[in-house]
């Protein structure tokens, strides 16, 4: 999603508004927790205590319904670790050019394991993504690294077929 616009209604509501295609459907986050999934570009936002701004939404596009050469090879990935004793959330992180770039906080609801499904990755290209868990201070304890090369349209393996008279099929790696 590239631009949004939040608008005050005169119910107190936020009315989120994007480009969206017709079906599309997005995920609604806040602060961690996933709010709601809608279908097009609009959300209409009820959370208390945002008077004079909007509330800090993140909205992302839900890549479940991937397409049909997505449904052999996904385009994603889930990161999957077990709950820390002490920690009130969990910080995901993406290193981009050479930075780390938080993607989203995972809250600690005492479940035992968490996921997190990233976006869609690069075709054929190394993704490294790091969990650090935070204390109820905000302080990082040590992360775990994550790295992925997914890599949805392999080249087809280099092999010839040739047929000798009165012999059977001979496979040939070339």
């Amino acid at each position: 999603m590239e631009a949004w616009t939040a608008t005050k209604q005169e119910n107190g509501h936020w009315l989120f508004a994007w480009d969206a295609d017709s079906g599309e459907s997005f995920e609604i986050w806040w602060n961690g927790t996933l709010l709601n999934t809608v279908v097009g570009g609009e959300f209409d936002c009820e959370l208390n205590g945002y008077a004079e701004t909007p509330p800090p939404l993140e909205v992302v596009a839900d890549e479940s319904g991937v397409d049909a050469e997505s449904e052999l090879y996904p385009p994603f990935v889930i990161l999957q670790w077990r709950g820390v004793s002490g920690a009130t959330a969990y910080l995901v992180e993406q290193y981009v050019s050479g930075a780390w770039i938080a993607r989203k906080t995972v809250m600690e609801r005492e479940r035992g394991y968490y996921t997190y499904q990233t976006a869609v990755l690069e075709d054929d290209t190394e993704t490294t993504f790091r969990v650090s868990a935070l204390d109820a201070r905000g302080t990082a304890g040590t992360p775990v690294n994550f790295s992925f090369k997914v890599v949805r349209n392999p080249a087809p393996p280099d092999v010839s077929f040739s047929m000798e008279s009165g012999a059977s099929l001979v496979v040939e790696e070339a």
